[in-house]
Order: structure tokens, then sequence, then C-alpha cells
């Protein structure tokens, strides 16, 4: 199965200044870790010491969000994901 992951500008520099990245994976974690096992330095950036995502990081599969306890989603062949950070402030 092959994936396309579609990083957010400031996730870039983590990834070789790459827009995107094909991946492998049957589920939304699979296509995470083998991005990150592509670009490590992306580790840090989108999850904590205890492997969980960062809660101000979003990830888009299939025009849906995917929540951090959904990481099992299956990731159906062809289908592209978007990583992005979710931005707060007054």
């Amino acid at each position: 199965m092959s994936n396309t992951i579609n990083l957010a500008a400031y996730l870039r520099s983590y990834a070789d200044n790459k827009e995107s990245v094909t991946v492998k994976g049957k589920t939304i974690q699979e296509c995470l870790n083998y991005l990150i096992k592509q670009h490590p330095g992306l580790k840090k950036m989108l999850f904590d010491q205890d492997g969980q995502l960062h809660n101000y990081v979003s990830i888009f599969a299939a025009n849906e969000i995917v929540y951090a306890d959904q990481m099992d989603k299956p990731a159906k062949d062809g289908d592209t994901i978007h990583i992005l950070y979710i931005i707060g402030g007054g």
C-alpha cells in the first residue's frame, strides 16, 4: 500500500524540505511510523516522549480528521494524509 503524507511548511525542514512523502502502511499509525523511519527528526515534532501524538498536531486522512485515539484507522491505498499544527492564541 502506498500513500502520500503532505507536510505543512513548518515541518518540511525535518523532511529534506519535501512538501510530501510517499509512505507505506495499512493504518494511519503505520504510515506515520514509516514517515519517521525515513525522517527521524519529525518524531519529536509529532509525538511526545510517551509516543502519543502531540495535542497540537492534527492528522487528516481521506478528508476526515483522525484523532489521537484513532491512529489504528485503516489507510486505504492511495490516500493522502495531511499533518497540520493547531494554532491558538488570543
